[in-house]
């Protein structure tokens, strides 16, 4: 975790493993981090488990598919947010060096869709039939993504955050939080919810806990059971 001196007026930036970058500033882009890093966590533990599960175990198949669903979803949810509610706001007050980043956060996106959807496809012939062909053709798929994705997100935290924090005030960041709340709904943040704190422990996790509101931990509470029975199941065979 990263210190920053008490007389300072900004937050103590959330700084978590495989983080690239946490840019000073009066924004405290917490749920951002815990984000990518739950991102990162879980692409990981795909490009671990693929190679490792029994080609004949079809039931962790059809768990794995299930659970790629489900961080697909997020992942989406996550760019589509950018793209329509963050992006536009800041390309409203930047100059043209910031513009260019902000050019490239869309693009990256652009970049990471195809790769998403080759992995959801592949992980869907998986579970309705696996084979050595396919799961090899996988195997490169999710490593291809976890490098693209990699690379992204560190630009977006090294670059774009940094744009944040010169560009908006805590109450446009708190109406973007709430707005992306608000797309994702109930049942989805209940669902997604656990993704988030997975994998979390000492330190980062009671930073992360310290930030997150009484009904988001409620969420993940609710939301926990079923997550770690979708999630234990398909990572059977993980051997991170």
């Amino acid at each position: 975790m990263t210190t920053q001196p008490a007389h300072t007026a900004h937050p103590i930036q959330l700084v978590l493993p495989g983080q690239a970058a946490a840019p000073e500033g009066p924004i405290d882009p917490f749920m951002m981090y815990v984000l990518h890093h739950g991102f990162r966590r879980d692409l990981a533990d795909f490009a671990a488990a693929v190679p490792a599960t029994p080609i004949d175990d079809a039931g962790t198949w059809r768990a794995l598919a299930r659970r790629w669903t489900m961080f697909g979803h997020a992942l989406h949810h996550h760019h589509t947010g950018e793209d329509l509610e963050l992006w536009p706001l800041l390309l409203e007050r930047c100059d043209s060096t910031e513009r260019a980043v902000l050019d490239a956060m869309e693009a990256e996106h652009d970049e990471i869709d195809p790769l998403l959807e080759e992995c959801g496809a592949g992980f869907a012939r998986m579970a309705e039939h696996a084979d050595d062909a396919t799961r090899a053709a996988l195997v490169d798929a999710l490593l291809r993504t976890e490098k693209v994705l990699g690379r992204h997100l560190a630009h977006e935290e090294a670059d774009a955050i940094a744009i944040v924090q010169r560009r908006l005030t805590l109450e446009d960041w708190d109406a973007f939080e709430e707005k992306m709340g608000k797309r994702a709904g109930l049942a989805e943040t209940l669902r997604t919810s656990p993704l988030m704190a997975k994998g979390l422990v000492g330190a980062d996790r009671d930073a992360v806990y310290a930030r997150i509101p009484t009904a988001l931990r409620l969420m993940i509470r609710l939301g926990g059971p079923r997550f770690r029975r979708l999630d234990d199941r398909a990572f059977y065979y993980n051997p991170r």
